[in-house]
């Protein structure tokens, strides 16, 4: 049996069995009001992940949702045109397959039961991103292997 050898870092390709082939990174669509926040998460992800698109409003999370069709989405909850729960509420309507994790300032066990009762499979607090964001997207994507 061979073993897989990775033989780039930003795109991995690897040789085994069937020859060479491209594995597929986990693409990642980022919803947050805070421009600052969001180039800061966008940066802390893109060396494990594909960051497919970034969004600053409710609205515009669900065009882009809709049209790339990402693996996982990370919204905060508090965003103007449309909240993130909201948000994942319809995307969720039309792409069931989609995993979303809400990263946020909102610690309140309210925000975290709406959070859950449109099928978050993570929430983060933004104050522990670093050390816990990547964690709660494995262990999504992890859930529906």
């Amino acid at each position: 049996m061979s073993k897989l050898r990775c033989i780039s870092k930003t795109l991995p390709v690897c040789d085994g069995l069937e020859g060479l082939r491209e594995m597929k990174r986990t693409r990642i669509l980022l919803a947050d009001d805070d421009l600052l926040m969001l180039t800061a998460t966008g940066k802390l992800l893109q060396a494990d992940f594909e960051v497919v698109g970034m969004v600053s409003d409710g609205n515009s999370l669900v065009e882009a949702a809709l049209k790339l069709q990402p693996d996982v989405v990370v919204t905060d909850i508090s965003m103007p045109k449309m909240n993130g729960i909201e948000a994942v509420r319809i995307i969720r309507g039309t792409l069931p397959g989609i995993k979303f994790i809400f990263l946020t300032m909102h610690g309140a066990r309210g925000y975290r039961r709406e959070a859950q009762s449109v099928g978050a499979a993570g929430y983060v607090l933004k104050s522990s991103a670093r050390e816990e964001l990547n964690q709660a997207i494995q262990r999504a994507i992890g859930a529906s292997a």
